[in-house]
């Protein structure tokens, strides 16, 4: 029961936030555009899904690739340390 309660709270004061932010000419006009653009993007989504899908496989191909680049710098980093320690241990 607090649960739904908070939910209601949480969603009754964003719906006072939105409408007092409304206010401002300034943040309509940056809601309405970011709204067209969301929309937008949406549209776009829902009418070419085979398109939305190629753009994410070559994001998540970026991502992968700058993750293979960053293991490889972290192993270079563990071998020079591990470099430094042995020479430690040497002396």
């Amino acid at each position: 029961m607090k649960l739904k309660s908070w939910q209601s709270s949480v969603l009754i004061g964003a719906a006072i936030g939105l409408a007092v932010s409304m206010f401002n000419r300034e943040e309509r006009e940056n809601f309405k555009s970011g709204s067209k653009k969301t929309y937008n993007q949406i549209k776009h989504i829902y009418s070419h899904p085979s398109d939305s899908i190629r753009q994410l496989r070559l994001k998540l191909d970026q991502v992968s690739k700058g993750t293979d680049k960053l293991l490889e710098q972290i192993d270079q980093v563990e071998r020079l340390i591990d470099k430094v320690d042995q020479g430690q241990d040497k002396q």
